[in-house]
């Protein structure tokens, strides 16, 4: 896959013998291969985020859409999936520097950011970076703030790598039939997303579920992220690739599941692992 934008060594301690993070290939130090260096602050700047809701940073999102690429069976035209979109910034990300995706769907049992994250994917659409860098010309003139000028400059110059369809929609990923509703249509085969993309929750304003429901799910040993990705390839062929992102040492697997990689960078974690070996695990 060809992404825009050498290479960044960042070191991590390989876990111990026989810990969840030691399970299947651990990269102990990454290797920027699919994201080359780059200064994607004005990229940041012309993204709209949302308060308490942490998103990825947009190297390491292009790096682990381009690892989960280049496990796929074959390179064709890419639909992406994101079930925890929240804002829509690693959709819309992945639509700006990402080439050949025809596709991207984003879901989230949160309404409150799914405007966001319409306005962000609506960057794609034909006018729309020219429409933002209006948006931005107009904040810098009332605020007399350069920084919306280098911004509105950043969104006349991107010129989007893919020109891919895209919908948001509420749905918990846990809810298979929501979730079906929402991906109706995401491929032309029907065949499902070939690839998700999913930072896990964490943020002050991102949570699993309500509390009586975490709580229970604390009560029965549930691991909530487990129980998540299990529901998340319930409707995906066992080709596609799972990645989920968290913050700490490791992102857990149910047990027995290997992974196809595992990525460590900074404070945050990420698997990557095949949908057949999540349903069958």
């Amino acid at each position: 896959m060809a992404w825009r934008s050498g290479c960044t060594a960042v070191p991590a301690d390989r876990p111990p013998a026989g810990t969840a993070a030691a399970e299947g290939c651990w990269t102990a130090r990454v290797q920027y291969r699919h994201a080359p260096a780059a200064n994607h602050a004005a990229l940041d700047a012309v993204l709209a985020s949302a308060p308490g809701r942490p998103t990825l940073p947009v190297r390491l999102t292009v790096e682990l859409a381009g690892r989960a690429r280049a496990h796929l069976p074959v390179d064709p035209p890419l639909t992406v999936w994101d079930p925890c979109c929240g804002a829509g910034v690693t959709l819309t990300v992945l639509g700006l520097l990402g080439a050949g995706i025809t596709r991207l769907v984003g879901t989230d049992a949160d309404p409150e950011p799914l405007d966001l994250a319409r306005r962000n994917l609506a960057l794609l659409d034909p006018g729309g970076l020219a429409a933002r860098a209006a948006d931005l010309d107009a904040l810098a003139a009332r605020h007399d703030k350069p920084s919306y000028a280098d911004a509105a400059t950043a969104a006349r110059t991107l010129v989007p790598a893919s020109t891919p369809t895209w919908s948001v929609a509420v749905a918990d990923a846990r809810d298979t039939a929501a979730v079906r509703g929402a991906l109706a249509g995401a491929s032309p085969d029907d065949a499902g997303p070939d690839l998700v993309l999913a930072d896990l929750p964490h943020g002050i304003r991102t949570t699993w579920a309500p509390p009586p429901a975490r709580a229970a799910a604390a009560d029965d040993g549930r691991e909530p992220g487990g129980e998540f990705l299990r529901a998340v390839v319930t409707l995906l062929r066992p080709e596609a690739v799972v990645v989920a992102v968290g913050r700490g040492r490791t992102v857990a697997l149910p047990p027995g599941v290997r992974p196809l990689e595992r990525v460590r960078v900074g404070h945050r974690a990420a698997v990557l692992v095949r949908a057949g070996a999540l349903r069958e695990g």
